[in-house]
C-alpha cells in the first residue's frame, strides 16, 4: 500500500539546423552559433529557433523535438 516514485530517464532528441544563406542561430534564447548546425542534443519538447542574417533580417521558427528522434529545421531567408 505504498507509493514509490519512479524516475524514467527520457533520451534527448537530435536537432539539425540550416539556413540559406547562412545565419546566426539562437535556440530558446541562447546563442548556439552559425548554420549549418548538426547533431545537437536537445531536450524533448517545443523549442523556438531564431535565425538572424545581417542583410536579410530575422525569422523565428518553432519545432517539436521528440525523444530519440532526429529533427531537421531549414529556412530560406531570401523568401
Amino acid at each position: 500500500g505504498q507509493i514509490t516514485p519512479i524516475v524514467v530517464p527520457v533520451p534527448n532528441g537530435t536537432l539539425n539546423i540550416n539556413a540559406q544563406p547562412w545565419a546566426t542561430v539562437w535556440l530558446d534564447g541562447a546563442s548556439i552559433g552559425e548554420t549549418p548546425l548538426g547533431n545537437l542534443s536537445v531536450v524533448p519538447g517545443e523549442h523556438e529557433i531564431l535565425f538572424r542574417h545581417p542583410e536579410l533580417g530575422e525569422r523565428r521558427e518553432r519545432t517539436i523535438v521528440r525523444a530519440g528522434v532526429e529533427t531537421r529545421v531549414a529556412v530560406n531567408l531570401r523568401r
